[in-house]
């Protein structure tokens, strides 16, 4: 009898804290990639918006170095919250082939 209720007690503990990681969801956070043209850059906040209005921050200045208003460019950043965090960008050449992926094996 005693084996039973402590079973049965592991098993409710087990079902409650899974049960709490499910209620839960999935979070909003997701990644992307997205080709577009820079529409504006402020240097001193280290954002840039796409002319589809898609806003990008970044902590490191560095990646805005190169960027020009105009410049069509591949991005991927990550989505959390409200806010778009940028982990790559790069420009898009008239000859350059979209939906490839730099880390794609040879």
């Amino acid at each position: 009898m005693r084996y039973r209720v402590l079973l049965a007690t592991m098993a409710l503990g087990v079902a409650t804290s899974f049960g709490h990681a499910v209620a839960d969801g999935p979070g909003d956070e997701y990644g992307a990639r997205q080709v577009g043209t820079v529409r504006f850059i402020d240097r001193a906040l280290n954002l840039f918006q796409l002319e589809d209005g898609t806003e990008l921050h970044t902590t490191d200045s560095r990646m805005l170095q190169n960027l020009r208003e105009g410049m069509q460019v591949r991005v991927d950043f990550t989505h959390s919250g409200d806010r778009n965090e940028l982990n790559s960008v790069e420009p898009v050449g008239a000859d350059a082939q979209l939906g490839v992926s730099p880390t794609a094996g040879e």
